[in-house]
């Protein structure tokens, strides 16, 4: 319900312009996508993790997330410059959203299934990191960088996580910085456009009030003034000025500065807390659960709430450039909560079946 009175508070005049009569219909419809995440959860925190350990499972999952964001690229519906949308019968979602928790899996199920053949072979370990590139690199297409990058860290702390010995994780490590070299170096020579003043643009956080860079930095210093008008207790709910006009869709990305104006330090902290009790349920089952797969998902979704809260709460106060991605679970948008709520529900199905296993004393694999 936070999230829900937060976006229709950010969000109603918004509606009004856009839907002329209708103030609610951000509000309502953020909270129908918490409603059918929240059946969505429960329903997943009763899955049999078996059905993932199985290879042909562990394909269709690649394959699946192959060709969603292979769609996106012929298909997608392009606003501001990026295609990231699909449109599915008048549905419109963002695929990227659902890659985030099918990497998961797919990461968790391949390192639990072919764990004997990469302690044989390192063939295996570099077959998941080529599959996992090509993952990015069509996200990067789009273009989604602040993407890209919360997936790949998603990804990368999964396999660290896995088991392998310090040799391998630094020949992985040092295979990838030659791939980024190489990758930059194609890109800067061949195709410089991708450096425009556009994308550059970005940078402006560096110097939001400089004279040169006051179009660029338009978002973000609106964004400061709603942050520095809230104090510690806000203005109060509703109350927020930055949100009449001034700062562009205030209910997606840069929330977090309408609740920081109309609730303070203090609506912010609230947030966090709630975000701190989800961390702590991952945590338990990453320390408790010996189930390779369950902890290698409650790390890939930690790692998931984690970078996305801090790229979202970085770029708006000014602290890393805008990346665009939704604060979770308080943005609005269908495609986040509804991921995250699966996410959720991978969690405490590992919870539930970590408790079992501490009650029998069984080992899960």
């Amino acid at each position: 319900m936070y999230s829900v009175v937060l976006v229709y508070s950010a969000s109603f005049q918004t509606a009004l312009v856009r839907y002329e009569v209708n103030a609610n219909y951000f509000a309502i419809r953020q909270c129908i996508f918490f409603i059918v995440g929240l059946l969505l959860m429960l329903f997943i925190s009763r899955f049999n993790r078996q059905i993932f350990l199985r290879e042909k499972t562990i394909r269709s999952i690649y394959l699946i997330t192959f060709f969603m964001l292979l769609s996106v690229l012929i298909l997608g519906e392009t606003t501001n410059s990026a295609q990231r949308w699909l449109n599915l019968f008048g549905f419109v979602f963002q695929p990227t959203e659902l890659i985030k928790i099918f990497v998961i899996l797919f990461t968790a199920a391949y390192f639990t299934y072919f764990r004997k053949q990469i302690d044989r072979s390192e063939r295996p370990l570099y077959l998941y990191v080529f599959l996992l590139l090509i993952i990015v690199g069509l996200i990067i297409l789009q273009p989604d960088l602040g993407t890209a990058a919360i997936v790949f860290v998603i990804a990368i702390s999964q396999l660290v996580s896995s088991g392998l010995s310090f040799k391998r994780i630094l020949k992985v490590a040092l295979f990838l910085i030659g791939v980024f070299i190489v990758a930059f170096l194609f890109v800067y020579f061949i195709h410089p456009d991708f450096f425009s003043s556009t994308k550059m643009a970005r940078f402006s956080y560096l110097d939001p009030f400089n004279k040169e860079n006051l179009d660029d930095s338009y978002q973000l210093r609106n964004g400061y003034y709603a942050i520095g008008n809230g104090g510690f207790f806000g203005n109060g709910l509703g109350a927020s000025i930055q949100k009449l006009g001034y700062l562009p869709e205030a209910h997606t990305d840069f929330i977090m500065t309408i609740i920081s104006e109309e609730l303070g330090v203090f609506g912010l902290l609230l947030y966090l807390t709630f975000i701190f009790i989800f961390i702590k349920k991952a945590f338990s089952v990453v320390f408790l659960s010996q189930s390779t797969f369950d902890v290698l998902v409650a790390i890939g979704v930690l790692s998931w709430l984690s970078i996305q809260v801090f790229f979202n709460l970085g770029g708006v106060s000014g602290i890393i450039p805008l990346t665009g991605v939704p604060l979770p679970f308080m943005s609005y948008g269908g495609s986040s909560i509804l991921a995250l709520s699966c996410g959720l529900g991978f969690v405490l199905a590992g919870e539930r079946r970590m408790k079992k296993q501490i009650e029998e004393g069984v080992f899960y694999a």
